[in-house]
């Protein structure tokens, strides 16, 4: 009976932790959480007025000593087809296969010395409003960039909302304004982190950007096509990225980049890779291309890449092993 006592104890404490914003995790973990920061705002629709919302993070930072030394910081975005996802979500699975959330890699980076960022930005369902032109000169035109296939996957994610399917030139511009909403909103994000140094105790030179799917494709626009000032790039398998690799794909001056995709994954994403991966190579700049075999779109952090080096780590180690290279 005493020891039941002391676990409700435990759970009450840790549930007014939740409530009141943060988490202070037991020394063990490696971290600690803030949760719901907000770090920007947004344009959305609401009962058909264009408003301002608050734009969210949770913050995981690092309890171990670093004797003054500012902290590496990594950033990571979630996907969901730019229709769904969110702070703290529920994993997507997919056939057979459970994805890693942006919550995974940052319990498996903070521990490590890595203060890591886990954002949401503003989401098709919501009608964003971005502050970027449709036509802007880093861009795409959007109907050569939103396919067949990444309208399907895009409508894929809407079902599994009971939405209807975004279909038409009016479908592709809420989307396209969403993709651009969200690259303004990890670019605010970026902009945060680096006028919070102090408050993190984090080097505003060492910043990396992550996510997967529509957040990889997010992290690949954000960093090529609105220049957001960040030393690495971990796009896991972007899709519709809007950039214009003709455009901004010219240098050895793009950001250090790790591409990871699977064996069985979208079309989306298959048709978009090989485009800028040769932009890249043809450029001479620094990057590397691995792949998770037995994997559809969705994989975990443990999951299996290869490299062309011969190399075989799982995915969250691949990742580790980057930031390494390129932030410590």
């Amino acid at each position: 009976m005493r020891y039941s006592w002391r676990i409700l104890i435990v759970l009450s404490i840790f549930t007014a932790a939740l409530v009141s914003g943060r988490v202070s995790a037991d020394p063990v973990f490696g971290y600690r959480i803030d949760t719901d920061v907000p770090y920007g705002k947004g344009l959305v629709v609401s009962d058909g007025a264009l408003v301002e919302r608050d734009l969210l993070l949770d913050v995981y930072t690092p309890v171990n000593e670093t004797n003054g030394d500012a902290r590496p910081t990594v950033i990571l975005v979630h996907g969901g087809g730019f229709q769904r996802g969110g702070l703290r979500h529920p994993p997507y699975k997919e056939q057979g296969a459970v994805h890693g959330r942006m919550e995974d890699y940052a319990r498996l980076l903070a521990p490590q010395g890595y203060v890591v960022f886990v954002i949401e930005y503003r989401l098709a369902p919501e009608l964003p409003e971005p502050e970027t032109a449709l036509d802007a000169d880093w861009l795409l035109p959007m109907d050569v960039d939103l396919t067949e296939a990444g309208m399907r996957r895009v409508n894929y994610a809407r079902a599994s909302l009971d939405l209807p399917p975004l279909e038409g030139d009016a479908g592709r511009t809420v989307v396209w304004k969403t993709i651009l909403s969200a690259a303004e909103d990890l670019s605010k994000a970026v902009e945060f982190v680096r006028s919070s140094t102090d408050t993190y105790n984090i080097d505003p030179d060492k910043i990396a950007i992550g996510g997967h799917s529509a957040g990889a494709a997010t992290t690949i626009n954000a960093a090529l096509g609105l220049n957001a000032p960040v030393a690495a790039i971990f796009p896991l398998s972007p899709p519709v990225s809007a950039i214009d690799v003709t455009k901004v794909v010219t240098s050895d001056s793009v950001t250090p980049t790790l591409i990871v995709i699977s064996q069985n994954d979208e079309p989306a994403v298959m048709e978009k890779v090989p485009v800028i991966t040769e932009a890249m190579r043809e450029a001479g700049a620094d990057f590397e291309l691995v792949w998770v075999p037995g994997f559809p779109h969705f994989y975990p952090t443990g999951a299996v890449s290869l490299s062309d080096d011969g190399t075989r780590l799982s995915v969250g180690d691949r990742i580790v092993k980057f930031l390494q290279e390129q932030l410590d």
